[in-house]
């Protein structure tokens, strides 16, 4: 089988990240491409380079149409491209087009309106990370109830023991925009007790547009914890040797990467209840979740993780276990191949 995996960019993100397992875990058994709608320079085309995955480069409609000739199945991972993926598909009826949602977020406006008038049409099927996401959507869509399925993300075996440190190492990944709300976990912070900042560390993985409003607040709130902005670091194995705990802030989410990495490194998670998080983080069983941007809750339970080591261990091996129950690539890929068919 020919499956093209069609991204809005190759910058690192989570929905790039996943895109990028599912082609290593699928090319096993099948011929798997890439098409970007982004520019030829970004951080992740390095890495399918040297692995040996051919990227496309397209966004007009004419580039798509030929390159969509030869392959079976047109996997979109963003709606960015549905539109133009669409529209370049009308004259081909070969090719099953499946389109999969990241985010929780439900289009209503009339362009997306119009565009899901056409997808209805030409879809193959529209895949759903969690299953609050799809019922969200279907509430304003139900016209898709046949063409949807929930296929839970997948990740990597994440390899390699952690590096002991003599302080708990608070983690986030993510680029530093406005949803992904990584002044929450600056704040909670600086709610803690000065016996406790004394023993945890701040590290955060990532690049954006709020990088330096973000350092400016730490520096302003909580100078006396070590806070390190470690930037683009790409090899997870690296990132989680460097992390006890992560800490997901966003003020949404489909099904976070991050939590998935984390579940397969042992690596508890203090997450907002939002999106897919609920679907990956059980409250008290392998973290905690609190509400989204409610300082003191997050405070409460970071204070909670950092003093207690049972539980600490507790949570850490639940973590392991609900990953290889049900998070592995190897499933995740299986079932797309289903859904492909």
């Amino acid at each position: 089988m020919k499956i093209l995996h069609i991204v809005s960019s190759l910058n690192v993100g989570g929905a790039e990240r996943f895109v990028i397992d599912l082609a290593y875990e699928q090319r096993k058994q099948h011929h798997v491409e890439i098409l970007s709608m982004g520019q030829q320079d970004e951080p992740l085309a390095q890495e399918l380079t040297k692995e040996g995955i051919n990227i496309h480069y397209a966004s007009s409609i004419i580039d798509l149409k030929k390159i969509f000739t030869g392959f079976d199945v047109v996997h979109i991972h963003s709606s960015h491209c549905l539109l133009r993926v669409l529209i370049a598909s009308l004259f081909n009826n070969k090719t099953n087009i499946v389109y999969t949602r990241h985010n929780e977020r439900v289009h209503r406006r009339l362009k997306w309106q119009l565009t899901y008038m056409l997808a209805r049409i030409k879809l193959h099927k529209m895949v759903f990370v969690a299953e609050k996401a799809m019922q969200n959507y279907l509430n304003f869509y139900p016209q898709f109830r046949q063409k949807s399925q929930v296929i839970l993300n997948g990740v990597l075996p994440i390899t390699g023991d952690k590096t002991p440190s003599e302080k708990l190492r608070l983690g986030h990944i993510g680029r530093f925009v406005a949803l992904k709300s990584q002044h929450c976990l600056i704040e909670a912070v600086a709610l803690l007790p000065d016996e406790l900042k004394a023993k945890i560390s701040l590290n955060f993985f990532g690049t954006g547009e709020l990088l330096v409003h973000n350092q400016n607040l730490a520096k302003k709130l909580i100078p006396e914890v070590e806070v390190t902005f470690s930037g683009f670091v790409c090899d997870r194995n690296e990132i989680f040797q460097q992390i006890d705990i992560l800490v997901v802030t966003s003020e949404t989410e489909g099904l976070s990467l991050a939590i998935l990495e984390a579940l397969a490194s042992k690596t508890p998670i203090i997450a907002s209840d939002v999106g897919g998080n609920p679907e990956l983080v059980h409250h008290e069983k392998n973290g905690f979740l609190y509400p989204y941007h409610d300082i003191a809750a997050l405070k409460t339970a970071i204070a909670l993780l950092a003093t207690d080591k049972k539980r600490y261990q507790v949570f850490s091996e639940n973590c392991l276990h609900y990953y290889q129950q049900q998070f592995s690539m190897q499933r995740c890929a299986n079932e797309y191949l289903e859904s492909y068919q």
